[in-house]
């Protein structure tokens, strides 16, 4: 009887110990290369706005003629270069109040640096700036030629998990962080797709910390491959070390990165 107990108690002491796999998060959106939905229902891709309003509600503002922004969900949508359908949807982790935002760091928004971090350096480098120096720059970032209606970033950030093929993505995630998750669904990892034409061959890499695309996408071998494809390019932007954005393409015999 004795005997019995202890490998009872071992037995219970090592189901306690056996780490349990995490499962992946009920999610608003699915995306994978062959399905993207919000809220299960499939998003259409290859149509006019008016449909994506239909999904999404109205948008907040329109950038430059061609893209949709909805500022309080932090994604935009924007028309093919062909004709006035919707191919590709941004998904926002980071927008210009985001530390690097902030900074000037981001991809559409380089430069444009905060009143904040301005004083900030200013005060570290002992430069002297009037007071109504600032307030002209503040009234710029407000209403002005720096203010964020003018720029694609939304007001807000996706900050809810993405579900994209079985592993979780969400906001402060580096790539590091998505390949953990993404070998734990036992999917490939996404890798740097070198495009920036500098003398640096980083293609495949999982530790650069150039600024850039990862995918998981290899390329077409064939002319005819390329001309046939019909899915879902899947792209992490990665800015400084962290995501800043997911970039999805709908490809449909088109040129696959719009660079």
């Amino acid at each position: 009887m004795k005997q019995l107990a202890i490998i009872l108690l071992s037995t219970i002491l090592m189901q306690c110990q056996t780490p349990k796999k995490e499962l992946m998060p009920g999610t608003e959106f699915y995306i994978s290369e062959h399905s993207i939905t919000y809220r299960n229902n499939e998003l259409p891709f290859g149509k006019p706005i008016a449909e994506w309003i239909k999904v999404f509600g109205k948008y907040d503002r329109i950038f430059q003629t061609t893209i949709y922004i909805w500022d309080d969900l932090g994604i935009y949508v924007s028309e093919s270069e062909k004709n006035t359908d919707i191919d590709e949807l941004h998904i926002f982790f980071m927008n210009l109040d985001s530390p690097l935002g902030q900074m000037g760091k981001l991809e559409e928004a380089k430069g444009r640096v905060s009143v904040a971090f301005i004083k900030e350096k200013d005060k570290k480098t002992g430069w002297f700036t009037s007071d109504a120096d600032y307030a002209d720059m503040e009234k710029s970032e407000t209403v002005g030629s720096e203010a964020p209606k003018n720029f694609i970033y939304p007001f807000k950030i996706y900050s809810k998990s993405l579900n994209i093929e079985g592993a979780e993505v969400k906001a402060g995630m580096k790539v590091s962080d998505i390949n953990k998750k993404r070998e734990e669904a036992d999917l490939p990892v996404i890798k740097y797709y070198d495009a920036d034409l500098n003398s640096n061959h980083e293609d495949g890499s999982t530790t650069t910390l150039s600024n850039g695309y990862f995918t998981t996408f290899n390329g077409f071998l064939t002319p005819d491959e390329q001309a046939k494809a019909d899915f879902y390019n899947i792209m992490y932007r990665q800015t400084e070390g962290e995501i800043e954005y997911i970039r999805i393409v709908h490809d449909k015999g088109q040129e696959y990165y719009k660079y």
